[in-house]
């Protein structure tokens, strides 16, 4: 029954009379912000629930999207796995806990009550460090199933012709210097810094990167780019979208889909279920190489997803 109820994973990770030591726990909640809090459950028949008592710490290491093998390496479900902690990257925090480098957070923790929980004893800590590593989407489970989070599609789309309207463009090949974002922003010109072949599989690392020195930069929209020579895959349209659409905020992420792809309204899609609702088109038979605002338009119908009038004044 309880296995029906969604959550995030972590590691839950102290040390030992013999070293370093963790497993994996989905029993994390939030329990104050001032000061701040947390607590877990542990099984009182786990070498963990001593091993953390006696210890009187323990870090917590959320998992993203992309490390699952992780969870199950520490709970366990990887036999051939004798050493948890071996080929991996870790951190050790000041309160001398180890956390894994490449945690989407960790959190230091020195525990503060210890309650019988039935089988299990809650873990109070409270927080004496934190940090975020590196930005994606979380890692779920859910019915003993390690899942991703499966994005709603937008309420509305919206679209602008290429360099159509009042905007300020740039590659993020060559960005202008932050006086003159700045200048540009207070003239009430919408700022939008592009990304390049950003679906290109070999460029993953530098294109979120990119991404996030147009968000450090003050940019009001990020768009990301399909080369007009290589397609790109909806698998690497959704890896990419995942990540930036969380690293681009607060600016609005938008796509720039190449209407000669093959799977240019697959990619759409995609777009949409990762987030996106900022489109670039061209006007339909115009003869450029983009997406076609027809195209978008009948893909949006087929959803039912609303599109703003600014849509149909760019057809008209």
């Amino acid at each position: 029954m309880l296995g029906q109820w969604p959550s995030g994973v972590c590691l839950v990770t102290t040390v030992g009379p013999h070293g370093m030591h963790g497993m994996t726990a989905s029993s994390f909640s939030s329990v104050s912000l001032d000061p701040p809090m947390v607590s877990v459950c542990l099984g009182n028949h786990l070498p963990s629930r001593a091993l953390l008592g006696d210890a009187g710490k323990f870090a917590i290491s959320f998992l993203g999207k992309d490390q699952a093998h992780i969870g199950r390496r520490f709970a366990g479900q990887d036999r051939s796995v004798t050493d948890r902690f071996a080929g991996l990257d870790w951190t050790i925090t000041p309160n001398g806990c180890p956390v894994l480098s490449e945690a989407v957070a960790w959190l230091d923790c020195t525990v503060a009550h210890a309650y019988p929980g039935g089988d299990h004893t809650i873990f109070v800590g409270e927080v004496t460090g934190a940090a975020l590593p590196r930005v994606t989407a979380p890692l779920l489970f859910h019915s003993r199933n390690w899942v991703q989070l499966a994005d709603p599609l937008p309420q509305t789309v919206t679209a602008r012709l290429h360099g159509d309207g009042d905007c300020f463009e740039f590659s993020a090949d060559s960005p202008p210097s932050p006086e003159v974002v700045r200048a540009a922003r207070q003239s009430g010109v919408t700022v939008v810094g592009y990304v390049p072949d950003a679906f290109d599989p070999d460029r993953a690392g530098e294109v979120l990167a990119a991404v996030d020195a147009l968000t450090a930069l003050g940019c009001d929209e990020i768009g990301l780019a399909e080369s007009p020579v290589t397609p790109a895959s909806p698998l690497q349209v959704r890896r990419v979208l995942q990540d930036a659409v969380v690293r681009a905020r607060p600016a609005v992420l938008r796509v720039r889909l190449s209407g000669d792809n093959r799977l240019a309204l697959v990619n759409a899609l995609v777009a949409m279920k990762s987030g996106v609702s900022h489109f670039d088109v061209v006007a339909s038979g115009s003869g450029s190489s983009g997406l076609p605002l027809d195209d978008l338009l009948h893909l949006s119908r087929q959803l039912e997803v609303a599109g703003p009038p600014d849509l149909v004044q760019i057809r008209e």
